[in-house]
């Protein structure tokens, strides 16, 4: 009896396993033939999932910021107050640095390896739904104050890799909350 695949399952089991490829040698340097054979697959059966390695890429991307949002929605369904929510919120961004530099180093060799461009608002897109995805778990809903947010978490990932003090990411968490609060004071401000 032949055996039976889930090929939606198996699809995103190959492109949990694409991530550590990609992360090593960026978009540019990794082939269909290396992919096949990290995959432990022929590339005909990873052509029949994939027609190209941009869409891997791109299905890769967005399938790990998806989970990243589960992972993150779980954290805050705990957590009450606005303060604990953003405090778990770069927490977790700074508890998962190489993750965060790994994927915006990825983005960063796509925009580049495509002559500065955004084919098809891929990163755009994925931006979009990180800044979302913010706003709702924190409260902002799609509101400026999401987008400040999304910009903050960029930074501490770049902060962390020029300098990853405990006792500064502390006071970088504290700063960003102060922000966050004077740019909300000013959003109702203006608003009424």
């Amino acid at each position: 009896m032949p055996k039976i695949v889930n090929h939606d399952q198996y699809r995103e089991e190959l492109l949990d396993k694409c991530f550590d490829l990609f992360a090593r040698g960026g978009f540019e340097g990794v082939t269909m033939r290396e992919i096949g054979k990290e995959l432990q697959i022929s590339t005909g059966t990873l052509y029949h999932y994939f027609p190209s390695k941009e869409e891997i890429f791109r299905q890769m991307i967005f399938q790990l910021s998806r989970k990243q949002v589960v992972i993150l929605t779980e954290r805050f369904n705990r957590t009450k107050s606005f303060d604990e929510r953003i405090h778990n919120l770069l927490l977790y961004v700074s508890n998962n640095q190489i993750f965060f530099q790994n994927v915006l180093f990825l983005i960063i060799d796509y925009y580049r390896q495509n002559g500065l461009q955004d084919p098809e608002n891929f990163i755009r897109d994925i931006a979009n739904y990180y800044r979302k995805s913010l706003g709702e778990l924190i409260g902002f809903g799609d509101s400026p104050a999401s987008g400040a947010m999304f910009t903050f978490c960029l930074g501490l990932v770049v902060q962390s890799m020029i300098h990853n003090d405990n006792k500064e990411k502390e006071e970088i968490f504290l700063l960003i909350k102060q922000m966050l609060d004077a740019f909300i004071g000013s959003i109702s401000t203006n608003v009424s």
